[in-house]
């Protein structure tokens, strides 16, 4: 065998295993994805969308939520340490609910 064929050969190979492991699906969900899911799933039909539950769509939203070459998953998100009432203190003195919770 040439040099050239082995060349071309292992070029082939690296070409073939980039593919298969970057296009794989990603096998661990974060874990506020898994809560939200688990809680849409307690909600009645009725307030369900049924747009999410075509499987066309469905898809496409996971596909989109993919790593892509560069991304990494976030474990400790910022906003998920903001008090819930300093959340309402900024709404409510902003004027977008009233003081009993109500969305004006």
């Amino acid at each position: 065998m040439s040099t050239q064929h082995n060349i071309q050969v292992w070029f082939f190979m690296l070409c073939f295993a980039f593919t298969i492991v970057w296009a794989r699906p990603q096998r661990y969900a974060h874990i506020a994805v898994i809560e939200n899911d688990a809680y849409e799933q307690t909600l009645p039909n009725a307030l369900r969308n049924p747009f999410y539950k075509t499987p066309r769509v469905r898809e496409a939203l996971a596909k989109s939520s993919w790593f892509g070459p560069g991304e990494e998953p976030v474990y400790d998100r910022q906003a998920e340490k903001i008090p819930r009432a300093e959340i309402y203190n900024v709404l409510a003195h902003a004027g977008f609910i009233n003081r009993r919770g109500k969305l004006i």
